[in-house]
């Protein structure tokens, strides 16, 4: 184990964890809505797809079964269905982005100094998640009541970090870079070993509560990030398993799952890039022209430091 990599594990070589004050920490709250536990109405597409399965002439002349309902059939059955399902959520606490340059390796073998921009975060499990409430399952047209409150024991959180610009035309996933992570965890020295997007997905979130902190903490890395860059977002999902159903004009459905949007501004340029900060939320622009040109690179209404959105 190399001598950075023994300060990640257990802060020696004379470090101590960083207790970090008041505000370092922006601490986003699982958004727990209701309205995540139930998806539809949709029409199955199963049935659609199968005409076969219609009460038709010559079998059945009134198009409908000789000794049953109409609404007992798999066609009337399958229209109008809506979803329900329990949501969970963690909680999400970030630092602002950083850049340092680091030596990582190359496709060829060799280590070459780069500029990683990295977030480091800490996911917490704190319970409180929603369950939709129907007294009869079996009944479709049993009216539900207000979801209830449930917690699990354990959750998990298999995180994907894209870092995006409208104005450059990026869209990056997240990158595993052993090397900078350690540099990272030598510099940020977090009460917590830092792990990646992989590692972090093997973990159990345990329940955190009161008089037991179960947090997890991880960092997500980037390189050959354009330096030009002046307003950037960094999408992260799999925080919550909320998503929505669309359906297209042509029938097509889409699956958008919650994602929490993060929002970031610098001063690009490419001349000591590491050394730029990094800063969250808009620019406080006071000329409206400049204002809206940052608010039309993320298609938003008003200024915000984050957002949940569905994609």
């Amino acid at each position: 184990m190399s001598l950075v990599a023994s300060a990640q594990e257990d802060l020696g070589l004379g470090l101590s964890a960083r207790k970090l004050a008041a505000g370092v920490m922006t601490i986003v709250a699982p958004d727990q809505d209701a309205e995540d536990t139930a998806l539809g109405p949709f029409d199955l597409d199963f049935v659609a797809k199968h005409p076969e399965l219609a009460w038709a002439p010559p079998d059945f002349p009134d198009s409908e079964p000789n000794f049953a309902s109409p609404a007992e059939t798999l066609l009337v059955q399958s229209r109008g269905v809506t979803f329900r399902h329990p949501v969970w959520g963690v909680e999400f606490a970030f630092k602002p982005a950083r850049l340092m340059e680091v030596d990582v390796p190359t496709a060829a073998g060799v280590m070459q100094r780069k500029t990683v921009w990295y977030i480091v975060y800490r996911v917490r499990y704190t319970g409180g998640d929603l369950a939709p409430s129907v007294s009869d399952p079996s009944d479709s047209e049993a009216v539900p009541s207000e979801p209830s409150r449930v917690m699990y024991e354990s959750v998990r959180f298999v995180p994907r970090f894209t870092l995006l610009s409208k104005e450059r035309n990026i869209a990056m996933d997240a990158q595993i870079l052993q090397p900078a992570i350690e540099a990272i965890a030598a510099k940020e020295r977090v009460p917590g070993r830092l792990l990646d997007h992989v590692e972090i997905a093997r973990q159990e979130l345990k329940l955190s509560r009161t008089e037991q902190d179960n947090a997890v903490w991880g960092v997500a890395t980037w390189t050959d990030v354009d330096p030009r860059v002046d307003f950037f977002a960094v999408d992260v999902r799999g925080l919550t398993n909320a998503y929505q159903m669309t359906v297209a004009s042509g029938g097509e459905k889409r699956y958008l799952r919650k994602t929490l949007r993060i929002y970031f501004w610098r001063p690009g340029d490419s001349i000591e890039v590491a050394t730029d900060r990094v800063f969250l939320g808009p620019p406080a622009f006071e000329d409206p022209v400049r204002v809206q040109y940052y608010l039309n690179q993320f298609d938003l209404k008003e200024r915000l430091d984050y957002q949940w959105i569905y994609r």
